[in-house]
């Protein structure tokens, strides 16, 4: 039995490593809407932030309508067994037209975490600049970082939302 035990235990982390070392990385790149956190460039722990209640248009910018006047901003951890049960911390802030002030909005949770963000006077034509980051992992993996090739500090990716006509 428990030789049994160890040929499981060997074969299951046989297979783990076959996977984490395939060419095919646990990791989505970013889009319009989607911000990949996922650890070091093989795509380990693929944590991530998405914004939710616009549309995409179809040269990928982000929209929506002037009676719109919040999105919603989601850090979660990744669905990895063990990993989702980790502290998540969200902060964006939200950098309207000249004349309207700038808001910042924070949380925390365990597994996610969601943020209302306003989108105050949304006038059409009015851009509003979300910058964001999160730490995933009780505070251990932050994003964006030098160790999240896809969101690094030189280059985080805010979302820009602009306001347009129905």
């Amino acid at each position: 039995m428990d030789q049994t035990r160890t040929l499981v235990a060997l074969a299951v982390l046989a297979i783990a490593g076959a996977v984490c070392t395939s060419g095919s990385p646990a990791r989505a790149a970013n889009s319009p809407t989607f911000r990949d956190c996922s650890a070091f460039i093989t795509g380990f722990d693929p944590d991530f932030v998405e914004l939710a209640d616009v549309t995409v248009d179809a040269q990928g910018n982000l929209t929506v309508l002037p009676s719109q006047n919040q999105v919603q901003l989601i850090a979660s951890e990744s669905s990895d067994p063990g990993d989702s049960a980790g502290h998540v911390t969200l902060t964006a802030t939200v950098i309207a037209p000249a004349g309207i002030p700038t808001q910042t909005v924070s949380g925390q949770g365990t597994g996610s975490v969601v943020l209302v963000l306003p989108l105050i006077g949304s006038g059409i034509g009015r851009t509003y600049t979300i910058v964001w980051s999160a730490t995933f992992d009780n505070g251990m993996h932050a994003c964006p970082s030098s160790v999240t090739p896809e969101n690094t500090p030189a280059d985080p990716h805010p979302f820009v939302v602009t306001v347009v006509s129905p």
